[in-house]
């Protein structure tokens, strides 16, 4: 196997954050994420909502520093941001009035792991899930011969079924089923792994396996080899 190969994928990623220069990229990619953390830190629904659009509207009209000033994980950045944004807009709310009880109720970046933090994080595995079974069923469109997507929606939508089963299902036989199941896993975790690339200031093959560890999504690229992963 050429060993070779993997660096040569991940160096490809080249443009490093490229959705954080993108803001509407950013915002299909990550603003579900942001919504959701935003309803579990400020409380009132409709100052969730003002403080999601305010947030979008100056990424928007700003964009985000220049690369220079973005380091490590788009996510632990792009939290802090928001944090920030939910205490201006408190501010400006009403700054003559505001207990600093509701200021310090939005904990900082360094704060210990809160409910806040927790929907953080599973909004934001959720998003990078999201975009990996997209790019999956685009896949499928550009080459109708592969079923990946159809297969290996199946396989997670009726996890108690047997392989007879879900080939039945997918209308395939048994070992053409297998063969494509195998072959759909094995994609999802090229792609999640070039996913999990992108939200990176520097994509090396560690950082990538601490960025999956972490999100508790390392059990998704089992089925890639030792050399594809760690390059």
């Amino acid at each position: 196997m050429n060993t070779e190969a993997p660096k040569s994928r991940l160096d490809q990623i080249s443009t490093r954050w490229e959705a954080v220069r993108d803001p509407v990229r950013f915002v299909m990619r990550y603003a579900p994420a942001i919504e959701r953390f935003l309803r579990v830190l400020v409380k009132n629904p409709q100052d969730a909502e003002d403080v999601s659009q305010e947030f979008l509207a100056g990424v928007f009209r700003r964009g985000f520093p220049a690369e220079s000033n973005l380091h490590g994980r788009f996510r632990n950045y792009l939290i802090a941001a928001v944090r920030n944004a939910a205490r201006a807009h408190f501010r400006r709310k009403s700054p003559a009035t505001i207990a600093n009880a509701v200021l310090e109720a939005i904990p900082d970046a360094h704060s210990p792991e809160s409910e806040a933090d927790r929907e953080w994080l599973n909004s934001w595995r959720q998003c990078l899930l999201d975009r990996v079974w997209e790019a999956l069923e685009n896949h499928q469109r550009r080459f109708p011969d592969s079923q990946y997507h159809v297969v290996l929606r199946l396989a997670a939508d009726y996890p108690d079924e047997d392989s007879p089963s879900l080939a039945k299902r997918a209308g395939l036989g048994p070992e053409a089923f297998r063969k494509q199941l195998s072959r759909a896993r094995h994609k999802f975790a090229k792609l999640l792994v070039d996913e999990v690339a992108r939200t990176l200031a520097v994509p090396t093959p560690l950082a990538i396996e601490e960025e999956l560890i972490d999100l508790g999504l390392r059990a998704y690229v089992g089925t890639l080899s030792p050399d594809y992963f760690r390059g």
